[in-house]
């Protein structure tokens, strides 16, 4: 007959683990009533979990500006928040401590906030922009160095098409951080070109000739109208500053800056005012200066 030998320290050992489950399970007073309570919460927690969260978004849905992404998402936290009690009553029914669970589900939530950190805050920012925007959908923003069209703001990114159909995607979080010009903010918007006349030019006769150009372009405004500004001397020049309103979008405003430079090339030529060229000097390289 052949003997099995079980070390002693393994038996210990397994005591010592059936006394700790004791102490998490305590069936002692558990009553059929109970269990079939328990299967009962357990049960129903998938439905009432179900129905906490269409309710909750409902209530949510009352809330202005509020958008569909972030319904959906507090629909699905509050089902899931639902099935987590759920599951705790049902096992308390069942004669388990739900101390421990406890601890372990809010663990578990710290991890998730913190390796979710970045996502979190993405969707902070798009909760901002959608419910306190400094713009809109439609808006033609500028941001980071990218001019264009907002064309979404998700839960993660406003998406920005740009004038030459590229689609670029800013996060939420980085576009509350970084300046922001909303270029349709306001009703208008004013570009400006800079102009070196030669001396020889007069002045006053200049400033009307440029200005009477620029009136004539096609979506510039008459109200308020053109006009001049004299911002400095060059080398044997004056230099005018240009400035006309148009219509607030990147469209109209690419529109009349061409038509207003060709304005002004023809104004000028007919009437002989010629605008400086820039003077290269080529020397040889054992050639000095004269």
């Amino acid at each position: 007959m052949v003997g099995i030998f079980i070390p002693t320290h393994l038996v210990a050992q397994s005591v010592d683990d059936l006394e700790k489950i004791e102490e998490v399970v305590d069936t002692a007073g558990v009553s059929g009533w109970d269990v079939f309570a328990g299967v009962l919460v357990l049960v129903l927690t998938w439905p009432v979990g179900v129905a906490v969260g269409r309710i909750t978004k409902r209530a949510i849905r009352r809330i202005p500006g509020v958008p569909e992404y972030a319904l959906n998402l507090a629909k699905r936290g509050a089902q899931i928040l639902t099935s987590i009690v759920g599951v705790a009553i049902s096992m308390s029914l069942f004669g388990v401590n739900v101390g421990w669970f406890t601890v372990t589900v809010a663990l578990v939530l710290v991890l998730a906030v913190l390796m979710l950190r970045p996502l979190i805050e993405n969707l902070a920012g798009g909760l901002l922009l959608e419910t306190r925007p400094s713009f809109r959908i439609g808006d033609e923003i500028e941001t980071e160095g990218v001019r264009g069209e907002v064309t979404e703001i998700n839960a993660r990114t406003t998406v920005i098409r740009t004038r030459d159909w590229k689609m670029v995607h800013i996060p939420n979080n980085d576009v509350l951080s970084e300046a922001i010009t909303v270029l349709t903010a306001l009703e208008r918007r004013r570009s400006t070109i800079e102009l070196e006349i030669e001396y020889g030019a007069e002045i006053a006769e200049t400033t009307r000739l440029l200005v009477k150009a620029a009136s004539g372009v096609d979506g510039v405004h008459a109200d308020p109208s053109p006009y001049i500004r004299a911002r400095g001397f060059g080398t044997g020049t004056y230099i005018l500053s240009l400035r006309w309103w148009h219509d607030p979008d990147l469209s109209s405003g690419g529109r009349t800056l061409d038509g207003v430079v060709r304005a002004v090339k023809r104004v000028l030529d007919e009437a002989g005012i010629a605008l400086p060229s820039p003077e290269v000097i080529v020397r040889q390289p054992d050639q000095k200066p004269g």
